[in-house]
This record gives structure tokens, sequence and C-alpha cells, in this order.
């Protein structure tokens, strides 16, 4: 399990490392630059780093002097006023000197063609202008400066946080270092996961600077990454003398007239994830169309009022809203299932925009449903604008699954996962993913893993981890990935998992 901090987090567990802990900021940077050192060393011959004059800078300075030390030509940059700088970035500036270095402090005047050759002819240009704190707007020499790195480097390395990047918001403070590797130092940062943040990230790896664990634990943020180990452990275990009863009753409203795909998709997917019994509960004209192409699952009509009271009081889940459309008879389905039964929600796609627009069906789901919107979706909860969800997606999901007792999962590139308190974020998939009835799939496996476990939490947390994986291992060989070629891998990445 991987811990994600804030901006003001990271800082702190800096200051205390520090300060209670003893362990001078000076060694922490050169674990920084060792560590950076062993990724970075064989990654080519000629190195140009650009250095700002705080702590970030210093890290610049402490790797270009370990480069020197591998035979590497390397040549440092100095953006910003040297006797201005903090005593770590002087430390190392003076080293690299007394190495007979080479070192150039930037001005305006240097920009030319020259320097822009320079540039072309490196193997790799180092960004380590700004850390973490900056917040501010770039301007002048530091936003020619960037503009120049994204514009000539043929390859760019960001310590830490690709400068000029909000590492709160993932968003470009006018301008950003737009890096093809970012190494991270001892925790990722929460900017990383914002929909903008992608393009200046590339590939993210963290480094170890030795902060200890208990002082990153007790400036705990609640946000987190699962390794594989961590999915295993809540993966449910079959027993040996099990059977169907044992793995769930599930129920799934969803579908109407033209939109058929989608309750096929979350019935299948239902069933591939291993639910012991799965009805699909749907509008009378449409039991022909289902009653001929679902094997494993019953199907239910909405006249079969007894059927489905008698129902509502066994199930162990209800999944909702995939293709399931607003007209009156289905949004009063919704409330009677919902109302009726006390069971586990899994509510999706138009149950969701139903339930946005009645307090009460919101009210009674408080401590018993899983939410699975896209940003749209989530908008309309939240009455907010798409752009203002996709910038806030850890704050805004955290925020509506506290004040309404559910959990989020909100889908999209790095899925977030929250219960209010505790956030989770999903790295796996893949846009090769980007198709219709995927969210529908999701739907399904989440609503199987709900049944089979009787947890939440767990389950949108898993659900996501399986849907993603089984993407990413689809995505190996195929140029698209569609639900139905999810639904067919779902069963040997669970048992990867067991």
């Amino acid at each position: 399990m991987k811990q994600v901090f804030s901006m003001e987090g990271t800082k702190e567990i800096d200051k205390q490392t520090i300060e209670k802990v003893g362990i001078p900021s000076i060694v922490l940077m050169e674990n920084a630059a060792e560590g950076i050192l062993n990724e970075v060393v064989h990654k080519g011959k000629n190195f140009i780093i650009f250095c700002g004059i705080g702590n970030n800078g210093g890290d610049g300075l402490a790797l270009g002097r370990k480069l020197l030390l591998s035979n590497k030509n390397v040549k440092i940059f100095i953006v910003g006023n040297v006797e201005k700088g903090s005593k770590e970035f002087k430390i190392n500036y003076n080293i690299f000197k007394n190495l007979r270095g080479k070192i150039v402090i930037l001005n305006e005047d240097m920009f030319n063609k020259d320097l822009e050759l320079e540039l072309e002819k490196s193997d790799i240009i180092i960004d380590s202008i700004f850390g973490v704190g900056i917040s501010r707007n770039i301007e002048g020499l530091y936003y020619n400066t960037i503009q120049m790195i994204n514009k000539f480097s043929k390859y760019t390395i960001s310590i830490d946080v690709p400068s000029g990047l909000d590492c709160n918001t993932g968003k470009a403070l006018g301008i950003s270092v737009i890096a093809k590797e970012t190494y991270s130092i001892e925790v990722y940062k929460k900017g990383f996961f914002s929909t903008e943040a992608q393009k200046y990230l590339g590939n993210i790896k963290t480094i170890k600077i030795g902060i200890p664990d208990f002082v990153k634990e007790k400036n705990n943020e609640n946000i987190y990454l699962l390794e594989e180990e961590d999915y295993k452990n809540i993966i449910p275990k079959r027993d040996i003398v099990g059977h169907k009863g044992d793995y769930g009753k599930v129920l799934i409203l969803a579908g109407s007239k033209g939109f058929t795909g989608a309750a096929y998709i979350v019935a299948e997917s239902t069933v591939r994830t291993g639910s012991g019994l799965v009805t699909l509960l749907i509008e009378d004209e449409l039991q022909n169309i289902f009653s001929t192409r679902l094997i494993e699952q019953m199907t239910l009509r909405y006249s079969e009022t007894e059927k489905i009271e008698k129902l509502l009081k066994n199930i162990d889940v209800l999944i909702c809203g995939p293709g399931l459309s607003q007209n009156n008879e289905n949004v009063n389905m919704l409330q009677k299932c919902i109302k009726e039964s006390n069971c586990y929600v899994v509510a999706d796609a138009d149950a969701l925009n139903i339930i946005s627009r009645k307090e009460e069906l919101l009210k009674s789901l408080k401590g018993r449903a899983i939410f699975t919107p896209h940003p749209g979706e989530m908008a309309r909860l939240v009455k907010k604008s798409i752009s203002d969800v996709e910038n806030n997606r850890i704050e805004i999901s955290r925020e509506y699954a506290k004040e309404n007792g559910v959990i989020v999962l909100l889908k999209g590139y790095n899925t977030v996962i929250t219960n209010g308190e505790k956030t989770i974020i999903n790295t796996t998939g893949t846009s090769k993913m980007a198709s219709g009835g995927m969210g529908d799939c999701l739907s399904g496996i989440i609503g199987s893993l709900v049944g089979q476990s009787k947890d939440l939490f767990n389950s949108a947390i898993l659900g996501a981890y399986i849907h993603g994986k089984s993407g990413d291992k689809l995505g190996k060989t195929k140029f698209s990935v569609n639900a139905r070629d999810i639904i067919e891998v779902i069963p040997s990445i669970m048992e990867d998992l067991n």
C-alpha cells in the first residue's frame, strides 16, 4: 500500500524527519540523488540539468555530481539568483563547481540557436527547477526556460514534480515541463491523479529517501495506491463445501427498449464474477429478448408483482441503472426496489440520474450503497460542472461520500474509490477500454463481489482493479477491448488473485 500526499503533507513529513528524527536535509537530498542516479545513469551519455535555487535545484546539483563521477558529460544551467539559494542548494552548487563541473547561470540573452542546438544534442534533460512548493503562475525567465525545454528536449526527466505543475491540483501554473518520466520523492502527490496532470507526468516512479514510515503514518491523509498483494488479501475466498446460495443472490434492474445490451452485459459480468443466483428484472415487453439470450440468469417481469416483493426480501444486492431509461415505469420500479429492500445497492447510469433528483431516495441508501458515476453523472449528483469534478476528483468524491453515507467510485483515468474517510486510487485500465458497455460490465463485477463478500468498500476497490486489470491483460494483444472481451477473462484474473 502506497500513500498519497498533498503539498502540505509532503512538506510536513520532510520537516518532521529533519527536525524530530534528526536526519539532516542534506542527507535526504543525497539519498534522493543516489536513488535517481540508479534509475537514469544508463539512459545516456550527455546530460543537461536545469536547476532552480531551492532544494529541488539542490537535488539536481547532487545528481549532476554523481553523474559526473560516473563519467557522464554533465552541464548544469542555474535558473535564478545563486545568492538567494537555499543552504543545501549552495552546498551542492559549490561541490559541483569544485569538481570543475560545467555550470552556467542562465539569462534571457542565452536563448539563442546555440542553446537550442545544445539541448537537441543532449541525450537527457533533467528538470529540477521547482519542487512541490510552487503555487504561483510561472513567468519571465522561468516560463521561457520551461518553454525551451519542452520544445527542444529529446527526453525530459523531472525530479519530484514537473516544474510548473501544481502538485495539489495537477494543473499547470501557466506552463509546465512535459516529462517522459517523473521521479517523485518518497510519496505520490495528490495532483498526479487529476486528468490534466497526465500530459505532463510521463511514467511515475517513487524514490525512497529515508523518511520513516511512522512519520508518514502520523501525517497520513488516507489516500492510497494498493499493490497486488493488497488485492489478494481482499478477494472473496470459496469454501470447499460452498453452494450457490453462499455466493450472493443478486437482482439486476437494468435495460429498456433500445438499451437491452447494457442489461445483458451487466447480467453476464455478474455471473462471470462468481455470483450464485442472478435475476434480471425487466419490462414485460423485453422478456422474449432476454429469456433466449441469458442462460445462467433468471428473468423476472415488472408485472410479476408477488414474485418481485418476495425476492426483494431475500436478495443480498441490487444492481440498478445500466440502460434503464427514465420513463415513469422504470422510475417507479427503481423506487420500489430500493425502498422495499434492505439489501446492498450498486447504482449506476440512470439510477444515479434519478437519485440526483430525489433526495428521499438518496437518504434511504445511506450505509448500503455504492455509486459508480462517470464525471458527468457525478456533476449532476453534486450540482457542479464536469470540469469542476475533473479538476477535483478526490475532494468532490470524498465529500459526497461522507455527506451521504455511500461509497463513491468515480470512473475515469485513475478511478477514485472512497467511503468519505479512506480513498483508494485505482491505476489499472487502459484507453483501449474506451467503448460502450464498460461501465455496465464494472457494475456487474462490483455487484457480484458485494453479494459474495457483503463488504461494500472492498468490493468497489477490488471490482475496479479486476475490471482494469482485465483490460490491461487484453490490451497487450488487442488494439481495442470491449465489454464482452472483459467478461471472458474475469475468472482468470480473479484466479490469479486467489
